[in-house]
């Protein structure tokens, strides 16, 4: 069995190395068909497997796993655009203003703004910044490899698990 961790132990990990290396990064979220938040990031070949469940509106548990992957192909489909911290300047959050007001699209304007290099947390400086993308599926993320379906199965196994000796309210539905 792989080594799971609480999913916001595995957050912190992210955030510490995203601080350390803010390039690369892509994030995907999306729902299982049982509802519990599946969660994507990956920067390289490294993959974070985190599957989570809403408990109140501040408050979700769940697990997460750190992972490899051979192939970037899916997720670079999925998520062109890689993720990140990316600072605004006033002109530019007028001219998403004055976007808005004329009621034209803003595609074209934020994707001229996510072609700027990421940043970590400890470099913003901008009285604003555009953080993103993050691609979410409404059916679900779809899973990279059997290897990740395989950790999935795990994941939902060990939050079921949790849910029903801590939060039996949430999963008695299902039973």
């Amino acid at each position: 069995m792989t080594e799971l961790e609480p999913a916001e132990e595995i957050k912190k990990q992210i955030l510490k190395r995203y601080d350390s290396n803010p390039s690369g990064w892509r994030v995907l979220v999306g729902r299982d068909r049982r509802g519990y938040y599946d969660l994507i990031v990956s920067q390289g070949s490294d993959i974070w497997l985190m599957k989570e469940e809403q408990i109140n509106p501040l408050h979700s548990v769940g697990f997460g796993l750190r992972d490899k992957v051979t192939s970037l192909d899916a997720i670079e489909k999925l998520s062109p655009v890689t993720f990140g911290l990316r600072p605004l300047s006033d002109t530019q959050m007028t001219r998403i203003a004055d976007t808005l007001k004329s009621g034209r699209g803003l595609s074209k304007v934020l994707s001229q703004f996510l072609k700027a290099e990421p940043i970590s947390s400890s470099e913003v400086t901008s009285p604003a910044i555009l953080q993103g993308p993050v691609v979410h599926a409404p059916r679900g993320i779809g899973l990279i490899s059997e290897r990740q379906a395989e950790l999935d199965r795990e994941l939902r196994s060990e939050l079921e698990k949790l849910l029903m000796r801590k939060y039996p309210q949430t999963i008695a539905m299902y039973g």
